[in-house]
């Protein structure tokens, strides 16, 4: 799957370059990474959950640059769970997102429908403000290295991705193919560079501030 595709640029090709740069930062920085996509291949939407899951962890990423009508989005946006957002751009992508369904990672066998929603909203009630957090952090170091964001650069989206009730998970919109200036950022080393830098400071940040709560919460 190419994912979006405008002015001959593919989606999957500049979002593996970027997570591979993100990559070698957080290395650097002492964190374990997973990436779900390695090569130029597809993966479905409950298999890169199911990796996370499988590999313990703590943060769950998705990067995209996806493509609207011109006019209709420009900018980085941060995006967290939210089935109820109503903005019609948003709506949009997360139809174009929604290829599958996707397996929870809590253990369901034998439990019934409204029996697992209950369950999986009481999980989401502690990771949802975990993944908020991490929104938060992003966009500060965003902003103090000068990344311009969407005027809203926190929004809520029904994206399938976002659905894991068990670990906090935002999806990243880095921009959109769409978009003249987009474009040009995502084909600039620098503004790569950049990026990704005050990404790897964001989930540092939130990390030890996750651990931090995480230990009041027990006392």
């Amino acid at each position: 799957d190419s994912g979006a595709m405008a002015e001959g640029l593919r989606e999957a090709d500049l979002m593996l370059v970027f997570a591979r740069e993100l990559t070698e930062k957080l290395i650097r920085a002492g964190f374990e990474v997973v990436l779900t996509r390695r090569k130029d291949e597809f993966v479905g939407l409950e298999a890169r959950m199911t990796e996370a899951r499988a590999s313990g962890a703590d943060l769950f990423i998705s990067l995209h640059a996806d493509a609207l009508p011109a006019g209709e989005a420009a900018g980085m946006s941060i995006y967290t769970w939210n089935p109820d957002a109503d903005d019609r751009a948003t709506r949009e992508l997360a139809m174009r997102h929604d290829r599958s369904d996707l397996v929870s990672g809590l253990d369901l066998a034998g439990t019934d429908d409204e029996v697992a929603d209950v369950l999986m909203g009481l999980a989401r009630l502690e990771t949802h403000p975990r993944s908020e957090a991490f929104a938060k952090f992003a966009v500060s170091e965003l902003n103090r290295a000068g990344v311009a964001m969407h005027r809203r650069p926190v929004r809520g989206a029904a994206f399938s991705v976002l659905k894991s009730p068990d670990i906090p998970s935002v999806l990243i919109e880095l921009g959109f193919l769409t978009d003249p200036g987009d474009r040009a950022n995502l084909f600039d080393p620098d503004w790569r560079a950049r990026t990704a830098q005050a990404l790897a400071r964001a989930i540092g940040g939130w990390s030890q501030d996750d651990a931090a709560r995480a230990a009041l919460s027990r006392k």
